[in-house]
């Protein structure tokens, strides 16, 4: 499995997660928001919706999405962000290894892509089984020095 990102910007770092067991629509919403921000501003971030200080707000299946004080509708993924904080923290530390300044690191590019998808079976009543679907979540970030 290669990046998909093929040509990478000069002095950068990137790191990925594969098989992740995660939300692909939260997911999608919180690297929609991360993207473009600088990397201690998106960890800041990050943490204060693992408390729910903050949200990360929504902009599609807003069926049944609560609006939040100042920004309309949103919710507090803590699952994901756990694993985007995780994932940030890797890409730093690639990048330290890589000799970039790490206080001007800018997410250049998040991208979270549907991974595999896993059958499984929940027992029910008179030795029957119900099958279920839970999906994988692939992340990419790649980072750049401003």
């Amino acid at each position: 499995m290669e990046y998909t990102v093929k040509e990478m910007p000069k002095k950068s770092a990137k790191a990925r997660m594969i098989d992740v067991n995660v939300s692909v629509k939260d997911s999608l919403e919180v690297a929609r928001f991360l993207r473009g921000m600088k990397l201690q501003e998106a960890k800041d971030y990050l943490e204060n919706v693992i408390e729910k200080k903050a949200a990360i707000p929504f902009r599609r299946h807003l069926d049944s999405v609560s609006h939040r004080r100042g920004m309309g509708p949103g919710r507090y993924p803590v699952k994901v962000c756990k694993y985007m904080l995780e994932l940030i923290k890797n890409v730093e530390a690639n990048a330290e290894n890589q000799d970039l300044d790490t206080d001007n690191l800018v997410i250049h590019s998040l991208i979270v892509k549907k991974g595999r998808t896993v059958k499984k079976y929940i027992p029910r009543a008179q030795g029957r089984s119900t099958e279920f679907f839970k999906e994988r979540v692939h992340f990419e970030i790649i980072v750049r020095e401003v």
